[in-house]
C-alpha cells in the first residue's frame, strides 16, 4: 500500500486555520458549547476518524443548528479536513486532532448526542480485534460521553467488522435499528451522506453496510 506523502509546513498552516481547532482540546472538557460559543441546547455530534473531512463539512453545513467536532489521530489527514472548513468557511464545524482511546479526556459525561463511526481501520491481521473502534472497551468509553439514548451511527465496506460490531454494540447493550447490508440501495440513502471512502467503495461496486446503536437509557 502506498504511504501518504507527508505534507510540508504543517504548523504554519494548521495556524492560518486555527479557528478551527483547539490546540488543547482537554480544556473544553464539559464546556464544548461555550467553547465553540453556540448555545446551551445545541445538539453535539461527533465523528471519530474524519479523514479528510468531507463527511463532516457537509454534515455541518446540512444541519447548521448542530455543534460537528471531527476527530483524526493523522495530523497530515486533519490538516486537510481543517482547511477545507476553513475554505468553506463552515461555522458549526471544530477538530481535534487526538487519539479515539483518550476521548475521554476530551468529552464530559453525557456530553455528546450522536458519534459517527465512518469506515473504521477493520484491524484484519490475526488478534488485532481489540484495536477495532467497535470493540467493547472502545464502546464502554462511547457509552459515558454520550446522552441517555444518544446513537452510535456505524458505516463499513467489511462484512466481517460488521458482523463483529453487532455482536460487540449487543454485548454492551445497544440496540440496534436501521441495519441495512446494502445502504445505497435502501430506504435509508435518500439521507446518507457519503464519505470520501464511501464514494470510493460503490464506485468499485461494494454495499456498504450501516447500523445505528442507541444507548439504552
Amino acid at each position: 500500500m502506498a504511504r501518504m506523502r507527508a505534507k510540508k509546513h504543517i504548523p504554519e498552516r494548521l495556524e492560518r486555520c486555527n479557528e478551527r481547532w483547539f490546540e488543547a482540546p482537554m480544556l473544553n472538557k464539559g464546556k464544548w458549547r461555550e467553547a465553540c460559543k453556540v448555545g446551551p441546547d445545541t445538539p453535539i455530534y461527533l465523528e471519530v476518524g474524519c479523514g479528510k473531512g468531507k463527511f463532516a463539512c457537509d454534515m455541518a453545513k446540512l444541519n447548521p443548528d448542530v455543534l460537528y467536532i471531527a476527530l483524526e489521530r493523522d495530523t497530515s489527514v486533519i490538516l486537510a479536513a481543517i482547511e477545507k472548513a476553513h475554505e468553506q468557511e463552515i461555522p458549526n464545524l471544530f477538530f481535534v486532532n487526538a487519539d479515539a482511546q483518550l476521548l475521554n479526556n476530551y468529552f464530559d459525561e453525557s456530553e455528546i448526542d450522536r458519534m459517527y463511526l465512518n469506515f473504521s481501520d477493520p484491524w484484519t491481521r490475526r488478534n488485532k480485534p481489540k484495536r477495532r473502534l467497535t470493540y467493547r472497551a472502545f464502546l464502554e468509553q462511547y457509552k459515558v460521553i454520550l446522552k441517555g439514548n444518544g446513537q452510535i451511527c456505524f458505516k463499513t465496506d467489511n462484512d466481517d467488522l460488521f458482523d463483529f460490531s453487532l455482536v460487540e454494540f449487543e454485548e454492551s447493550g445497544f440496540e440496534l435499528s436501521e441495519l441495512t447490508r446494502d445502504l445505497h440501495n435502501s430506504e435509508y440513502d435518500s439521507v446518507n451522506v457519503r464519505t470520501e471512502f464511501e464514494q470510493k467503495f460503490a464506485d468499485q461496486g461494494i454495499a456498504i453496510k450501516r447500523v445505528v446503536a442507541t444507548v439504552k437509557s
